[in-house]
């Protein structure tokens, strides 16, 4: 199976890193093969929230050309497999890294492919649409974050890109947007959300994802459920979730 998946959102701060890292793991437990990318060439978002702050090689080495893309992948101890981008200063200021190499170089990955765009719409962000067959944008049940949203689709929509599915982040209560709402202002399909969740800021701090340090807990049992969306396969959660949960606190 090959799939490569743009993940993008308008702006930033609403969980998109935390979901590819998350979902990509999560499609590995249903035995589906899946490779996440840090696309941010200056800012490895990805990479630091899995510990990865000594990379020698990065997205960048590749987009240079001379190495192979299977040269870059790591293998988080999670069993995620990641191509983070390098953190080398000397990255920063090279005038040979070519992001409209992405396209080409992931031609012959043949995996899920989740691609952690820039927030925003800036150039690299565009890189990526092109890149990827399918987009999905990660959003905050909020009238600013699903204002960005809006944006972003809509130059989804000017590549052709086809789908364009949202997912909704850190829903907390009552006071927000609801999924039908955002359907109706995005005029795209909401194919999952996720709860508000603070055993996701202990993940972050252990450098591991949520699905991997609590799989039990409501945001890892809702981005396993994004992931076999994503697959179209049936996905039941676990029985006696609740004593399940109370458990993994001791």
């Amino acid at each position: 199976m090959r799939r490569v998946i743009g993940v993008v959102s308008g702006k930033g701060g609403v969980g998109k890193t935390t979901f590819v890292a998350n979902v990509g793991l999560a499609v590995t437990g249903f035995d589906e093969e899946s490779i996440v990318i840090d696309a941010d060439l200056f800012t490895s978002n990805l990479g630091l929230q899995l510990g990865l702050y000594k990379s020698p090689l990065g997205l960048q080495d590749a987009l240079e050309g001379g190495i192979s893309v299977y040269d870059i992948i790591h293998t988080h101890h999670s069993g995620l497999k990641i191509i983070p981008t390098s953190m080398y200063p000397s990255h920063l200021f090279k005038k040979t890294v070519t992001p409209y190499r992405l396209k080409s170089l992931l031609k012959d990955i043949y995996s899920l492919i989740l691609i952690d765009s820039p927030p925003g719409l800036g150039k690299e962000v565009f890189f990526v649409l092109k890149a990827c067959d399918e987009v999905l944008v990660v959003t905050n049940p909020d009238i600013p974050s699903v204002t960005d949203a809006m944006r972003v689709i809509s130059a989804a929509r000017e590549l052709k890109k086809d789908p364009i599915n949202i997912v909704v982040n850190r829903v907390k209560d009552d006071y927000e947007l609801k999924p039908e709402e955002i359907e109706m202002m995005c005029d795209a399909p909401v194919i999952g959300e996720i709860p508000e969740d603070k055993m996701i800021k202990r993940s972050l701090f252990e450098k591991t994802p949520l699905i991997h340090y609590s799989p039990h807990s409501p945001a890892a049992v809702a981005f396993k459920k994004i992931a076999a969306n994503i697959l179209g396969i049936d996905y039941k959660p676990p029985s006696l979730l609740r004593l399940r949960r109370i458990f993994r606190k001791f």
